[in-house]
């Protein structure tokens, strides 16, 4: 029986640093749903960002030393470079709302936070789909379906401004949460613009 291929170091590298992203990605959402009494959980995001930059760290010095890679060496820059803005990202929106002492959640804040959450689990399915991205439709449609939520999250966005300059128009806290809601609709488009990475590497390989 013949032995099974084995896998290109960069996707077991890409895959490994997906799974860490949605690790990081469900503690942001606890974080953001259940403040302000998780408040204190709020320093575990910078851990997630630090091993994450480590992971970008290992892929560069690989990408650095290797011959040959699976897709182009800028794609895989790219896309390491993207992925590690999610959790980049994740961490500056927890710790604003320590920084800029936030005591209580506006509704969108947990309603983008999901977005995020589902756009990551499709990333997580579609980069563990993409060393077969030229036979496996799964990968695009995964890719496809994150632009979609960045869209719905887009929605929310002007959604929760519109009702923040309606109801505090001079308040204290519309400066803080307007940096707040910009962050977040970032970190979706950060998720888009990973997807977009791997769109742009299907289509090439068409």
């Amino acid at each position: 029986m013949p032995r099974a291929k084995k896998e290109d170091i960069f996707y077991t590298l890409l895959k490994d640093f997906a799974a860490r992203i949605e690790d990081a990605a469900v503690e942001y959402v606890k974080v953001i749903t259940d403040f302000p009494e998780t408040t204190s959980e709020i320093p575990q995001m910078k851990v997630y960002e630090n091993k994450c930059d480590e992971k970008v760290k290992y892929i560069m010095e690989e990408l650095y030393s290797s011959f040959v890679t699976p897709i182009e060496r800028s794609d895989i820059n790219d896309l390491a470079l993207a992925m590690d803005d999610i959790v980049d990202y994740m961490n500056a929106i927890a710790s604003g709302l320590d920084l800029f002492n936030v005591n209580e959640m506006r509704k969108e804040g947990p309603q983008m936070a999901n977005l995020t959450l589902t756009a990551v689990k499709d990333i997580h399915v579609m980069i563990d789909h993409l060393p077969d991205y030229k036979k496996d439709t799964l990968v695009m449609e995964k890719a496809i379906a994150v632009g979609h939520i960045e869209d719905e999250g887009d929605l929310v966005y002007q959604n929760a401004l519109r009702r923040l300059f309606l109801e505090e128009p001079n308040g204290r806290y519309t400066v803080t949460w307007t940096r707040l809601f910009d962050q977040m609709e970032n970190l979706l488009d950060a998720c888009d613009n990973t997807a977009g990475v791997v769109r742009s590497v299907v289509l090439k390989g068409a």
